[in-house]
This record gives structure tokens, sequence and C-alpha cells, in this order.
């Protein structure tokens, strides 16, 4: 019976994790560098699972050091066209960061991560 159960929840972990990995294509650009004091440009190229521009979504990203526990930068991104969406960030440490980006897109939510590195100039 204990084997039945552990099957059938293994089977459920891969049945969510695989329906929700690969909605969207998301490609980050963000500078190398940064000038403290001043606002960073950070960018998110979106594509739907055939490769085409998502257009008209609402997208937000929450930017947060690895290792550290300051508040999150919160980021709210306009859509530039072809399924750019940019927005810009007030960095103010050099470091690793991941960058949560969510996605409302025609009902459905989805939430993932980029991760990206940036020192001061």
């Amino acid at each position: 019976m204990n084997k039945f159960i552990i099957i059938v929840l293994s089977l459920v972990i891969i049945l969510v994790s695989g329906c929700s990995s690969n909605n969207f294509q998301i490609t980050l650009s963000a500078p190398k560098s940064f000038t403290p004091g001043q606002s960073t440009p950070i960018q998110f190229k979106i594509l739907d699972r055939e490769g085409r521009p998502v257009k008209d979504a609402k997208v937000s990203a929450d930017l947060k050091m690895q290792g550290m526990s300051h508040e999150d930068l919160s980021m709210e991104m306009q859509e530039t066209g072809n399924g750019v969406y940019a927005g810009k960030a007030n960095i103010e440490m050099e470091g690793d960061y991941i960058a949560t980006i969510k996605i409302d897109y025609k009902g459905e939510k989805w939430v993932g991560e980029k991760r990206f590195s940036i020192v001061t100039k």
C-alpha cells in the first residue's frame, strides 16, 4: 500500500511540473554593469510554446540578490513590442540576482526564474 501511494504521488509531481515548465520561452537582457543611484534597464523577450511573441500580457518581475535577505526589487514591465517587456530597477549592490518573472496571459498565470550577474561600473 505504501509503495502505491509513493508511486501515485511521484506521478502527480511529474505531471504538475511537466505541465507548467515550458509554457513560455523567456530571454533576459540585462547590462553587465550598473551605475549606483541610477535605474538599470532590464528586458524580457517572451515567446509562447510555438515560438510566437507574447503580446498584451501583464508582466512583472521581482529581483532578489542570491544569498542575501534584502528586500526584493519589484518591477512592472511595459510591453515595447514583438514580445519584449522592459522595466527599470534601482540595483544597489553588485552580485548574482534571481529575477522571478510573473506572467498573466489570456487568463493563464505563470511564474518562472532567470538568473544574472551584474557589477558596478
